[in-house]
């Protein structure tokens, strides 16, 4: 979409193609989670990781739809045959993995891009489910990495799409694809239990084969 964005892609050992993970962070994106992305590598996984356009220097605004488009972005890039071939991608084996917010993005790109074959989501965090927790209590040292945006901003956008964006719709999407796509959801005790809860129903009534996990700990 015009802007350049910024990451890492660590790769697996070996010239034989590779499952490939990309993992989205969460909001702001002071924790990328990438503890998880060398033990994924060390386990013979490729992992991509992205800061969405507007975060942490990527270029452009940032705002929840840019992210679920450079989510597709990063997917374009590991199923490019150039990049198969040089980073050594199984393009079978394509998984999101995503924490807080990104745990949103993961469930939104699993209803989007059917390529993917799986999805893990850690204590999701949606705009659209838990707006008092985005909105109102939100730290506003976390809008220093971002660019062009506010909490007013944020909450107009996560307002105007809360049926599309409603864990109900995502399912139906996830659901629509021909092959059945697995959903491992791991919740905390970080005051979005409920939250999750509700994402792992949804997923169930739409006949979505989940697992979930419940861990003593926090965010």
């Amino acid at each position: 979409h015009g802007s350049h964005i910024m990451g890492v892609f660590l790769l697996a050992s070996g010239t034989q193609p590779h499952p490939t993970v990309l993992l989205l962070h969460g909001f702001p994106g002071y924790e990328q989670n990438m503890d998880l992305a060398q033990s994924l590598r060390r386990d013979g996984w490729n992992v991509l990781a992205m800061h969405y356009r507007g975060a942490w220097g990527s270029q452009g605004t940032f705002s929840f739809t840019h992210c679920m488009e450079d989510v597709g972005t990063m997917l374009t890039y590991v199923t490019q045959p150039t990049n198969v071939t040089k980073f050594h991608i199984d393009t079978h084996h394509l998984v999101v993995i995503g924490h807080s917010m990104g745990g949103f993005l993961t469930v939104a790109a699993l209803a989007q891009h059917p390529e993917l074959k799986a999805g893990v989501v850690i204590t999701e965090g949606s705009p659209v489910h838990d707006t008092s927790d985005y909105f109102t209590n939100i730290d506003p040292a976390d809008f220093a990495p971002l660019s062009n945006t506010s909490p007013a901003a944020l909450q107009h956008e996560a307002q105007s799409h809360a049926t599309t964006w409603s864990f109900a719709a995502f399912a139906t999407q996830i659901a629509s694809s021909r092959t059945p796509r697995p959903v491992l959801d791991i919740s905390a005790n970080d005051g979005l239990r409920a939250s999750n809860d509700a994402l792992v129903s949804a997923l169930k009534q739409a006949g979505i084969p989940v697992s979930s996990i419940h861990f003593d700990t926090d965010h």
